[in-house]
């Protein structure tokens, strides 16, 4: 009998588990090809959680809140990976972070990797 409980309580935390980590990952089917990225993202402002971003077409980004003001410069991977790296003359100078972006519903989504969380994007 005990045996039986336990395997019920492993499944139960198992289950658990498995669907925590669907609010953590998304669907590869979603995912933005470079291309589209380069369309969507690319010379338009878009709006994330707080404040507003803009990787324009030159390589250059900025991104602006009511407290932060932090610009550089960024790179697209083939894989549609955007990493943007803070400039020297910048709010943490030389800090790398890198954006995966992907549909979400009728919108937007990107995963943070410093955060290792997925934030909204709202393109304008």
């Amino acid at each position: 009998m005990r045996k039986a409980y336990l395997s019920k309580g492993w499944l139960i935390a198992l289950a658990l588990f498995g669907l925590a980590a669907c609010q953590t990952t998304a669907n590869s089917a979603d995912r933005l090809t470079a291309d589209q990225v380069r369309a969507t993202f690319i010379g338009h402002e878009w709006k994330g959680s707080s404040g507003t971003f803009l990787f324009a077409e030159d390589g250059t980004w900025r991104y602006r809140d009511p407290q932060t003001d932090v610009h550089g410069t960024y790179q697209i991977a083939d894989d549609g990976v955007v990493c943007a790296t803070n400039a020297l003359d910048s709010a943490r100078a030389g800090l790398r972070t890198c954006y995966t972006f992907y549909r979400d519903g009728s919108g937007y989504r990107y995963w943070h990797d410093r955060s290792g969380r997925f934030w909204p994007a709202y393109v304008r």
